[in-house]
Protein backbone atom coordinates (compact mmCIF):
# COMPACT_ATOMS: atom_id res chain seq x y z
CA UNK A 1 0.00 0.00 0.00
CA UNK A 2 2.84 2.38 0.90
CA UNK A 3 4.47 1.65 -2.46
CA UNK A 4 1.18 2.42 -4.24
CA UNK A 5 0.87 5.84 -2.58
CA UNK A 6 4.50 6.69 -3.27
CA UNK A 7 3.98 5.81 -6.95
CA UNK A 8 0.79 7.90 -7.03
CA UNK A 9 2.53 10.93 -5.48
CA UNK A 10 5.46 10.60 -7.90
CA UNK A 11 3.05 10.42 -10.85
CA UNK A 12 1.24 13.55 -9.66
CA UNK A 13 4.55 15.44 -9.38
CA UNK A 14 5.56 14.34 -12.87
CA UNK A 15 2.18 15.43 -14.25
CA UNK A 16 2.53 18.85 -12.63
CA UNK A 17 6.04 19.26 -14.02
CA UNK A 18 4.87 18.15 -17.47
CA UNK A 19 2.04 20.67 -17.36
CA UNK A 20 4.51 23.47 -16.63
CA UNK A 21 6.75 22.38 -19.48
CA UNK A 22 3.77 22.14 -21.83
CA UNK A 23 2.75 25.70 -20.98
CA UNK A 24 6.22 26.98 -21.95
CA UNK A 25 6.08 24.97 -25.16
CA UNK A 26 2.67 26.36 -26.10
CA UNK A 27 3.52 29.93 -25.12
CA UNK A 28 6.79 30.09 -27.06
CA UNK A 29 5.51 28.19 -30.08
CA UNK A 30 2.52 30.53 -30.33
CA UNK A 31 4.70 33.67 -30.48
CA UNK A 32 4.73 35.66 -33.70
CA UNK A 33 8.34 36.04 -34.77
CA UNK A 34 10.03 39.22 -35.97
CA UNK A 35 13.81 38.59 -36.09
CA UNK A 36 15.74 41.66 -34.89
CA UNK A 37 19.50 42.09 -34.84
CA UNK A 38 21.42 44.53 -32.66
CA UNK A 39 22.83 46.48 -35.60
CA UNK A 40 26.34 46.09 -34.14
CA UNK A 41 27.98 43.84 -36.76
CA UNK A 42 30.56 42.05 -34.54
CA UNK A 43 27.81 41.08 -32.09
CA UNK A 44 25.35 40.06 -34.78
CA UNK A 45 27.98 37.88 -36.43
CA UNK A 46 28.79 35.90 -33.28
CA UNK A 47 25.10 35.59 -32.34
CA UNK A 48 24.24 34.14 -35.76
CA UNK A 49 27.27 31.81 -35.66
CA UNK A 50 26.22 30.51 -32.25
CA UNK A 51 22.59 30.04 -33.31
CA UNK A 52 23.76 28.12 -36.38
CA UNK A 53 25.68 25.74 -34.09
CA UNK A 54 22.94 25.12 -31.51
CA UNK A 55 19.70 25.34 -33.54
CA UNK A 56 18.35 24.14 -36.86
CA UNK A 57 15.34 24.85 -39.08
CA UNK A 58 13.48 21.75 -37.88
CA UNK A 59 13.44 22.91 -34.25
CA UNK A 60 10.40 24.65 -32.78
CA UNK A 61 10.66 28.13 -31.27
CA UNK A 62 10.53 26.53 -27.82
CA UNK A 63 13.40 24.19 -28.70
CA UNK A 64 15.49 27.08 -30.03
CA UNK A 65 14.91 29.30 -26.99
CA UNK A 66 15.71 26.41 -24.65
CA UNK A 67 18.89 25.71 -26.66
CA UNK A 68 20.02 29.32 -26.13
CA UNK A 69 19.21 29.18 -22.41
CA UNK A 70 20.99 25.83 -22.02
CA UNK A 71 24.01 27.03 -23.99
CA UNK A 72 24.55 29.94 -21.61
CA UNK A 73 24.19 27.71 -18.54
CA UNK A 74 26.36 24.89 -19.91
CA UNK A 75 29.14 27.06 -21.35
CA UNK A 76 29.33 30.25 -19.29
CA UNK A 77 30.17 31.08 -15.71
CA UNK A 78 29.67 34.01 -13.37
CA UNK A 79 32.68 36.27 -13.10
CA UNK A 80 34.42 39.33 -14.50
CA UNK A 81 36.89 39.79 -17.31
CA UNK A 82 39.75 42.22 -16.74
CA UNK A 83 38.81 44.02 -19.93
CA UNK A 84 35.65 43.88 -21.98
CA UNK A 85 35.17 45.32 -25.44
CA UNK A 86 34.70 49.08 -25.27
CA UNK A 87 31.35 50.05 -26.80
CA UNK A 88 31.44 52.55 -29.64
CA UNK A 89 28.40 54.31 -28.21
CA UNK A 90 26.03 53.91 -25.25
CA UNK A 91 23.44 52.37 -27.57
CA UNK A 92 25.84 49.50 -28.28
CA UNK A 93 26.61 48.58 -24.67
CA UNK A 94 24.05 45.76 -24.64
CA UNK A 95 25.43 44.41 -27.90
CA UNK A 96 29.04 44.50 -26.71
CA UNK A 97 28.12 42.80 -23.44
CA UNK A 98 26.30 40.09 -25.41
CA UNK A 99 29.26 39.67 -27.75
CA UNK A 100 31.79 39.42 -24.92
CA UNK A 101 29.68 36.92 -23.00
CA UNK A 102 29.33 34.64 -26.00
CA UNK A 103 33.00 34.99 -26.95
CA UNK A 104 34.64 34.75 -23.50
CA UNK A 105 31.93 32.80 -21.65
CA UNK A 106 32.26 34.76 -18.42
CA UNK A 107 30.17 37.60 -17.08
CA UNK A 108 27.72 38.95 -14.52
CA UNK A 109 23.93 39.09 -14.63
CA UNK A 110 24.06 41.98 -17.12
CA UNK A 111 26.11 39.89 -19.51
CA UNK A 112 24.05 36.69 -19.27
CA UNK A 113 20.93 38.79 -19.86
CA UNK A 114 22.37 40.72 -22.80
CA UNK A 115 23.57 37.52 -24.47
CA UNK A 116 20.21 35.82 -24.02
CA UNK A 117 18.34 38.91 -25.24
CA UNK A 118 20.50 39.20 -28.36
CA UNK A 119 19.96 35.52 -29.22
CA UNK A 120 16.23 35.53 -28.47
CA UNK A 121 15.69 38.68 -30.53
CA UNK A 122 17.60 37.14 -33.44
CA UNK A 123 15.14 34.24 -33.23
CA UNK A 124 12.32 36.76 -33.54
CA UNK A 125 11.10 37.22 -29.97
CA UNK A 126 10.34 40.50 -28.22
CA UNK A 127 13.03 40.09 -25.55
CA UNK A 128 14.41 42.89 -23.36
CA UNK A 129 16.32 43.50 -20.15
CA UNK A 130 14.75 44.45 -16.82
CA UNK A 131 16.36 45.95 -13.73
CA UNK A 132 15.03 45.30 -10.24
CA UNK A 133 15.53 43.12 -7.19
CA UNK A 134 15.82 39.35 -6.92
CA UNK A 135 15.66 37.16 -3.84
CA UNK A 136 18.89 35.92 -2.29
CA UNK A 137 19.39 32.39 -0.99
CA UNK A 138 20.48 33.87 2.35
CA UNK A 139 17.32 36.01 2.56
CA UNK A 140 16.37 39.48 1.45
CA UNK A 141 16.82 40.95 -2.00
CA UNK A 142 19.65 42.28 -4.14
CA UNK A 143 19.92 44.35 -7.32
CA UNK A 144 19.75 42.28 -10.47
CA UNK A 145 19.18 42.34 -14.23
CA UNK A 146 17.21 39.65 -16.03
CA UNK A 147 15.32 39.26 -19.31
CA UNK A 148 11.67 39.20 -20.22
CA UNK A 149 10.02 37.92 -23.38
CA UNK A 150 6.66 39.57 -24.00
CA UNK A 151 4.09 37.46 -25.83
CA UNK A 152 0.47 38.52 -26.35
CA UNK A 153 0.84 41.25 -23.74
CA UNK A 154 2.23 38.92 -21.03
CA UNK A 155 5.80 39.21 -19.71
CA UNK A 156 7.65 35.94 -19.15
CA UNK A 157 10.83 35.89 -17.05
CA UNK A 158 13.99 34.21 -18.36
CA UNK A 159 17.01 34.36 -16.05
CA UNK A 160 19.90 32.14 -17.19
CA UNK A 161 22.36 33.64 -14.69
CA UNK A 162 20.30 32.76 -11.61
CA UNK A 163 19.38 29.42 -13.18
CA UNK A 164 23.09 28.72 -13.67
CA UNK A 165 23.72 29.63 -10.04
CA UNK A 166 20.96 27.29 -8.85
CA UNK A 167 22.23 24.41 -11.00
CA UNK A 168 25.90 24.90 -10.04
CA UNK A 169 27.02 22.44 -12.70
CA UNK A 170 24.21 19.97 -11.97
CA UNK A 171 20.75 19.47 -13.39
CA UNK A 172 18.85 22.48 -14.67
CA UNK A 173 15.25 22.64 -13.42
CA UNK A 174 14.10 25.72 -15.38
CA UNK A 175 12.76 27.53 -12.31
CA UNK A 176 13.40 30.85 -14.09
CA UNK A 177 12.49 29.83 -17.65
CA UNK A 178 9.28 31.22 -19.19
CA UNK A 179 7.64 32.11 -15.88
CA UNK A 180 5.09 34.87 -15.38
CA UNK A 181 5.74 37.31 -12.57
CA UNK A 182 2.79 35.73 -10.73
CA UNK A 183 4.63 32.39 -10.78
CA UNK A 184 7.85 33.88 -9.38
CA UNK A 185 6.39 36.76 -7.37
CA UNK A 186 8.57 35.95 -4.34
CA UNK A 187 11.74 36.04 -6.44
CA UNK A 188 11.47 39.27 -8.45
CA UNK A 189 10.64 42.90 -7.87
CA UNK A 190 10.81 44.53 -11.32
CA UNK A 191 11.56 48.25 -11.19
CA UNK A 192 12.16 49.34 -14.77
CA UNK A 193 13.09 48.23 -18.25
CA UNK A 194 16.88 48.54 -18.37
CA UNK A 195 17.29 50.96 -21.25
CA UNK A 196 21.09 50.77 -21.07
CA UNK A 197 20.83 47.44 -22.85
CA UNK A 198 17.76 46.06 -24.63
CA UNK A 199 14.36 47.75 -24.74
CA UNK A 200 11.17 46.21 -26.19
CA UNK A 201 11.17 45.67 -29.95
CA UNK A 202 7.41 46.39 -30.10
Amino acid sequence: MKKFFMTLILSMILCLNSAGATDAVNVLNSAQLTPTMTGYEPCDRIVLQTLAQITNKDMSTYDKVKACYDWLIDNCRYGYLDEFTTPNSPEEEGATRAMDMIAYKIGACDDYSCAFAAMARALGLNCYTVYGQTSRASGGYTGHIWTVIKIDGVEYVFDPQVEDNIARGGDVYYYRFCKTYDEVYENYIPQRIDDRYFTPVY
